[in-house]
């Protein structure tokens, strides 16, 4: 990666019978202590997002870095929860983020994010990067919204139907996962989002209770109005999956 080091590290996790790694037990990873570093701008706390050193790993791996003329950090899956994403059969949308030193229940999420496909996941890759919250703190359960930047409208060519109205995703883990959401509640948790791989976006996400609604660079392009988690107070975090390597920067949390 250009500009970065990542720093390797590995951890057990299930999902759905699939092992994600073969290090340590149960879900949570080997964990890197947070120590805070965020402003205060009004009722938000804003977290830049420059360096690791304040943020707490679980299957991921995260660098400083520099993307489009941006500095952020680079987050991406370890060597062994990539791995473990090889096996056939297994399934994504697992606790692999970085986690700021904040507790969330209701109020708004923002960040600035972007992705690009670093060759190392499987072929159908689409550039998996978002927001998890609602994290547990034995990260057993939390919920996400992330987007599918190559299905995104922004791409040149556009992607083909109907990829193109699979570009933001709601789940949460462990049941509510991607492929059960689509076959059981077909274009309910996923919608058509103006993204693209390789390109910088504003992912905003408002909690209130059992409600979300999700920003793309202003526009609202997901509604969800039964959260599995809802108030629960736990962390946040910046949410990578197979073969992505994801960067985040200007994180801002207004809790309420």
């Amino acid at each position: 990666m250009t500009g970065s080091s990542l720093n390797k590290s590995g951890a057990l996790s299930t999902r759905r019978g699939v092992i994600l790694g073969s290090l340590a037990s149960g879900l949570l990873g080997p964990c890197l202590a947070a120590r805070p570093v965020f402003a205060q701008s009004g009722g938000a706390r804003m977290f830049p997002l420059r360096s690791p050193e304040s943020l707490t790993t679980n299957l991921v791996q995260v660098a400083a870095g520099r993307f489009k003329e941006r500095e952020a950090v680079a987050v991406a899956l370890t060597e062994d929860a990539q791995k473990a994403l090889l096996v056939p059969g297994s399934a994504g949308n697992g606790p692999s983020f970085a986690m700021p030193a904040i507790e969330f229940a209701n109020g708004t999420i923002e960040v600035d994010l972007a992705a690009r496909i670093n060759g190392r996941g499987q072929p159908d890759v689409r550039g998996f990067v978002g927001l998890a919250f609602h994290i547990a703190d034995d990260l057993n359960t939390f919920e996400a919204v992330y987007l599918r930047m190559t299905n995104g409208s922004r791409n040149e060519p556009p992607p083909p139907a109907p990829r193109n109205v699979f570009a933001i995703q709601y789940i949460s883990y462990p049941d509510r996962y991607w492929r059960k959401l689509r076959q059981e509640h077909p274009n309910r948790y996923e919608e058509a989002a103006p993204v693209a791989i390789d390109s910088w976006h504003r992912l905003r996400l408002e909690i209130d209770g059992g409600s979300l609604r999700a920003f793309v660079d202003g526009a609202e392009v997901l509604q969800v109005a039964d959260l599995s988690y809802p108030g629960r107070k736990g962390r946040i975090g910046l949410w990578v999956d197979d073969g992505t390597e994801a960067f985040f920067s200007n994180l801002s949390v207004a809790a309420r």
